[in-house]
C-alpha cells in the first residue's frame, strides 16, 4: 500500500457542524409551525357548545338616546358584557377586550359588542356616551352601551343570558363608597339565533389563563362569524 497517495481525513469543523445542526433544527420547527398552521385552517373547528338560549326580548336605552331591542340583533353575532363605570375591580379588563374586537370589527356587518350597564341610576345616557368616546367608540361602531331598568337588566343578563346574578355589596365590604355592586366579569359570546356559546373570564387572578380566555374569545367570534349556522 502506497501511504503517499492516501487521502488524508477531513478536517472537523466544529463551528460548520453546529451550524449545520442548528439550521436542521430551524427548518424542522419551521415546518413542523406550517403544519400545525394547515391543520389548523383545514380541520373543521370543534363545534362549540350553547350554554343557553335567549327567549324573551330586551328594552333599553342606548347612550346615543334611542330605544333599542335584543331582538334588533338578531342574526348578528353578539359579544356581552356587564359595565359599571366606577368598577374598582376587573371591568378594565373586560372593556380592554371589546375594544380590541371594536378596533377589528368596527366595519364588519355581523357583529355586535354590548355593554349593560350594572347601575342604570348612575350610568345615565349621558354618563354612557361619555364613556363610550373614552374608549374609542363612535355611534358609528357595532357596540351598544345600554342602560334602562335596572331590575329588567339584571334579569336578561341572567336568566337569558346566564351570568351569575349581580348583587349589592356590604358597606363595610367596599374597597371604594361607589363599589357598590358585585357582578360577573366575564364577557358572553352569542351567535345569529340568540344561543350564548360561551363565556370568558379574561379578568383572571393569574395572568395565563385571563390571557387564553381572551385568545378563545378572539377565536371563537371569528368562528361564528366565519361559520354562522355551526
Amino acid at each position: 500500500m502506497n501511504l503517499e497517495h492516501d487521502t488524508p481525513p477531513a478536517e472537523f469543523k466544529p463551528v460548520r457542524f453546529w451550524l449545520l445542526i442548528g439550521g436542521v433544527i430551524v427548518l424542522v420547527i419551521s415546518l413542523s409551525v406550517a403544519y400545525s398552521r394547515f391543520l389548523q385552517t383545514a380541520l373543521p373547528k370543534a363545534e362549540l357548545p350553547v350554554f343557553a338560549t335567549v327567549k324573551s326580548d330586551l328594552e333599553a336605552t342606548e347612550r346615543s338616546g334611542k330605544t333599542v331591542h335584543f331582538s334588533d340583533l338578531k342574526g348578528k353575532v353578539i359579544v356581552a358584557a356587564y359595565l359599571y363605570t366606577q368598577c374598582p375591580h376587573g371591568c378594565a379588563a373586560v372593556t380592554a377586550q371589546l375594544q380590541k374586537l371594536n378596533q377589528e370589527f368596527t366595519t364588519h356587518p355581523g357583529i355586535q359588542l354590548l355593554s349593560v350597564a350594572i347601575q342604570p341610576e348612575r350610568d345615565s345616557v349621558a354618563m354612557l356616551k361619555g364613556y363610550a368616546e373614552a374608549v374609542g367608540a363612535t355611534e358609528k361602531s357595532p357596540w351598544w352601551f345600554i342602560t334602562g331598568d335596572r331590575q329588567k337588566l339584571w334579569d336578561f343578563m341572567t336568566k337569558e343570558v346566564g351570568m351569575v346574578p349581580a348583587k349589592l355589596i356590604p358597606e363595610d365590604e367596599r374597597i371604594t363608597p361607589e363599589d357598590q355592586y358585585e357582578h360577573d366579569l366575564r364577557i358572553a359570546l352569542l351567535d345569529g339565533q340568540g344561543r350564548v356559546r360561551g363565556y370568558y373570564a379574561v379578568f383572571h387572578p393569574q395572568p395565563e389563563i385571563a390571557s387564553l380566555m381572551a385568545e378563545r374569545l378572539h377565536d371563537h367570534v371569528h368562528q361564528l362569524l366565519d361559520h354562522p349556522h355551526s
